[in-house]
């Protein structure tokens, strides 16, 4: 009858205007964070001496050297 078919036709396009708005949805770019900026911390502490209990680093931003041992590390020269 008619009232089938109106109705078929308004849910059919309730479906299509539902599939077009997930697709155009889930096709944006990744975000990317970043915490920070400049060099990251791994990049910045570099082995400085190694001894045979230890290891002494150097901060090269900021000059501060740790002599790091398995219990923890010390601080040689402050920033």
């Amino acid at each position: 009858t008619m009232k089938d078919t109106i109705k078929n036709s308004i849910i059919g396009a309730f479906a299509i205007f539902g599939l077009v708005a997930l697709i155009s949805s889930s096709n944006t770019a990744p975000t990317v964070i970043t915490e920070g900026y400049g060099t990251p911390e791994s990049h910045v502490w570099t082995t400085s001496a190694t001894f045979s209990t230890s290891v002494a680093i150097l901060n090269k931003k900021t000059g501060e050297m740790r002599l790091v041992k398995e219990s923890g590390y010390k601080i040689i020269k402050p920033r």
